[in-house]
């Protein structure tokens, strides 16, 4: 479904497929996640005082620079589910063939 969706954009090559899709998946991470954490927190919790989208962005960057693992896994967290899926869905066909 990918390879059509990209066919369809002119990307026709399998590693610029995989490039563009892994360039979406990480400017989601780094610069949507931040924003649905802090929109699923205050939601989910309630605001607090001191809270804005700004300091959620400020702390996750922050701690990118400080090493955090939280904050790569925010970042990274989206390419990553994309590379599991990918990943069950190869094993899956795999072990068909041996069914």
């Amino acid at each position: 479904m990918q390879s059509k969706i990209l066919g369809r954009l002119g990307v026709n090559n399998a590693w610029v497929q995989e490039a563009v899709l892994a360039a979406l998946m990480l400017a989601i991470g780094f610069g949507l996640m931040p924003a649905l954490i802090y929109l699923a927190g205050s939601t989910a919790l309630g605001r607090y005082d001191g809270a804005s989208p700004a300091r959620i962005y400020d702390g996750v960057y922050e701690g990118l620079q400080s090493g955090s693992i939280a904050s790569w896994i925010v970042g990274l967290g989206p390419y990553g589910m994309y590379l599991l899926v990918r990943g069950i869905v190869l094993w899956w066909r795999a072990s068909a063939k041996f069914a």
